[in-house]
């Protein structure tokens, strides 16, 4: 596997990981957080572009990870939402995000928060 590939993967699984210990501690902050994606161009098309790289370096490096499959199926997910999420108006990519950080409970993020440890740790242990 190329080496920067890698590294962009385990950092992926690091910010999962700072993402759900943000989650558990600071639920509050979280839905900020999360209510501000896509508020400005320069938020949404940060957000959009390092998911495409993400994506293609999960769907490039999927072969030699642990876990191909999934390696190739989750950066094809990837790559494709970011396109589609360049393409369609950004308030409504805005929109989307507070609609849930207003739906979203503290308690919801907290339970859901091992998922993001998990895959974090995932995808970390599947480049190793």
């Amino acid at each position: 596997m190329n080496i920067a590939a890698q590294w962009v993967i385990i950092v992926f699984g690091v910010w999962l990981f700072a993402v759900s210990l943000l989650m558990i501690f600071r639920p509050q902050l979280a839905l900020y957080y999360l209510s501000k994606m896509a508020s400005t161009n320069l938020i949404n098309y940060t957000e959009l572009s390092l998911r495409m790289i993400v994506g293609f370096v999960f769907w490039f490096s999927a072969a030699s990870s642990k876990f191909p499959e999934v390696f190739e199926v989750a950066g094809v997910f990837l790559m494709i939402t970011a396109v589609i999420l360049m393409l369609i108006p950004r308030r409504w990519h805005a929109a989307y995000a507070v609609w849930w950080s207003k739906k979203l409970t503290p308690a919801m993020l907290k339970m859901s928060a091992p998922f993001s440890i998990a895959a974090g740790v995932f995808v970390i242990y599947a480049v190793l």
